[in-house]
């Protein structure tokens, strides 16, 4: 996020983390008005853990854990 606000880009989402994979993004809007991801880090693997079931009810949560909102933008616009 920080060497995105040094070239004065506009952040559209985060830093965050998916719920789904546990990675952490953010979103940004290049100069040509394209919404790009930066993704790292992923899931977590251990031998005991329980499978996590995602529903469509929790869809908010399975793709933006910390804030739990869906936007309209994140919607309509194509990463």
């Amino acid at each position: 996020a920080d060497l995105i606000c040094m070239t004065d880009t506009s952040i559209d989402i985060g830093p965050t983390r998916h719920g789904l994979t546990h990675g952490k993004t953010i979103y940004f809007f290049d100069p040509s008005g394209n919404r790009n991801e930066v993704f790292c880090g992923g899931d977590y693997n251990y031998q005991d853990h329980k499978p996590v079931t995602s529903l469509a009810k929790d869809l908010r949560k399975a793709i933006f854990y910390h804030d739990r909102v869906l936007n309209e933008r994140f919607m309509t616009v194509l990463t």
